[in-house]
């Protein structure tokens, strides 16, 4: 008979924003168990020590008698047991952070990233999981899990499970559409009338035109999930079937920041979720994971993100440039003297967190890193006039390691662009992602190509046009026209 772990989650009566949970196994050897809580998640390249919310855990044997446990660093714990026994374990969850990535429990919603509070065997990650959650009868649930049985939910394994998250409140809001073959969602807690017919028409428009520029999804459903706060917030995060986005306040116009937190949340279904580094493949929850293409997962998808809004239509030409000076601005004139290469950052993301580092040491991953998109995109269509760009890059990598469940290295991102290019970029490498000398200069040259010209003014940073409008290879990058 197939095993299956199984948890109970159940917001704590006495105890405001406590989630009581019950972790129930069957052991597979005898000998010593490891029970580990994960200190990272998928997305935030930092350690976050989530067991900081647990007070207390608790295991018992079948007959109700106590298992000792002993802890092993910050988030684990260890036992004696025998193969086949039957253990369950008890402990509550401080769930109060209101963040996409976070978990909360309150008398308003639940919002649970599993990854945060679910407790697993080490060795186990690949077992079956079911979770039973405990909610008001009237409130409306939220998640890409399977629902088995009436209020069970269902993963095949623990990874998929940590990947997912449930969401539950009296305030729930669904729209859905079909694409080809995939099933598309828009949901979750949200004033009506944030949510009419020009957003929901854009995220269509994005979502057809990614599927399109891919040519495979990798999943059968994909859920736009939404938490719209009352105070100033934005957040986001990628799951491989969702991305859940936190924004707020509703009074302000949230349209700009939806549909680019949506594109480019959309796109890590492959450049993350599917297309992946070897050193997350597959994750090791316990430990730091140190990788040197932190910068090709967030700056390719950062460039992408906003470029898929010109290229759909949702966005025209001035917004999309406008939208590409500002994020220009954020690595030119605020990391641009910073002593790191991209490859540096990537690893230092661990070390620094993602706050404010100290004076010019750090660039960032995601704005520096889509500069570096952006020169790859530019060099290639330059040399093939327009008939070769990323798309072929992220398409190669999509077939030679996504759809092969095979994890990427730096030389690997390398051979592929170079492939595309057919000829050798030392070069490129060594001054736009190896070193950390200011990058205007080939910038420019780059831009050039399009019409385009980055300027620095009593204003700040400029992106000007170097005619009356843009070139004829301006607008063929713009238009995103796919062969």
């Amino acid at each position: 008979m197939k095993q299956v772990n199984f948890y109970q989650l159940v917001p704590s009566e006495t105890e405001e924003h406590f989630l009581n949970i019950v972790f129930r196994f069957q052991l597979s050897k005898t000998g010593v168990t490891k029970m580990q809580l994960p200190i990272w998640r998928p997305g935030r390249y930092q350690a976050q020590h989530f067991s900081k919310n647990i007070p207390q855990v608790k295991a018992f044997d079948s007959a109700g008698e106590e298992i000792k446990l002993n802890k092993k660093g910050t988030s684990a714990w260890e036992f004696q047991g025998s193969k086949n026994q039957c253990v369950e374990v008890r402990y509550s969850y401080y769930a109060q952070q209101a963040d996409a990535g976070g978990s909360v429990s309150n008398q308003e919603m639940l919002y649970v990233n599993f990854i945060t509070c679910l407790l697993f065997i080490q060795g186990q990650e690949e077992r079956a999981c079911e979770v039973k959650v405990d909610i008001p009868k009237a409130w409306k649930i939220v998640t890409s899990l399977n629902e088995s049985k009436k209020g069970l939910w269902s993963a095949p394994t623990y990874r998929e499970l940590v990947d997912t998250t449930f969401m539950a409140s009296g305030k729930i809001f669904q729209y859905q559409w079909k694409e080809g073959h995939v099933h598309f969602w828009a949901e979750g807690i949200s004033p009506a009338n944030i949510f009419q017919g020009k957003l929901l028409e854009s995220y269509r428009q994005i979502a057809a035109y990614q599927l399109q520029w891919m040519g495979h999804f990798p999943v059968k459903e994909y859920r736009f999930l939404h938490w719209i706060k009352e105070e100033a917030f934005y957040h986001g995060v990628e799951h491989r079937s969702s991305t859940m986005m936190v924004l707020g306040p509703p009074d302000r116009d949230l349209y700009d920041d939806l549909i680019g937190l949506a594109s480019h949340e959309l796109f890590h279904v492959w450049n993350i979720a599917t297309i992946r580094p070897k050193e997350l493949w597959p994750y090791n929850y316990a430990e730091e994971v140190y990788f040197p293409t932190a910068w090709f997962v967030e700056g390719v998808t950062t460039y992408l993100g906003d470029w898929f809004l010109v290229a759909s239509g949702v966005y025209q030409r001035d917004e999309y440039l406008a939208s590409l000076l500002g994020n220009l601005k954020l690595h030119f004139e605020r990391d641009g003297a910073s002593k790191q290469s991209l490859i540096e950052s990537s690893i230092d993301l661990w070390l620094d967190g993602y706050g404010k580092a100290i004076p010019d040491k750090r660039v960032s991953i995601y704005y520096k890193g889509a500069i570096v998109a952006l020169g790859m995109d530019l060099l290639i269509r330059k040399k093939f006039e327009h008939r070769k760009s990323i798309r072929e890059v992220m398409l190669l990598m999509n077939e030679r390691f996504g759809m092969k469940q095979q994890g990427y290295a730096l030389a690997d991102v390398y051979q592929i662009v170079e492939e595309v290019y057919e000829a050798s970029l030392t070069n490129f490498w060594q001054v736009w992602v190896e070193g950390n000398d200011p990058l205007e200069e080939p910038l420019n040259e780059l831009l050039d190509f399009v019409g385009l010209k980055l300027e620095r003014s009593d204003r700040g940073l400029l992106l000007n046009l170097l005619h009356e409008d843009l070139n004829s290879d301006g607008e063929k990058w713009l238009q995103g026209l796919i062969k």
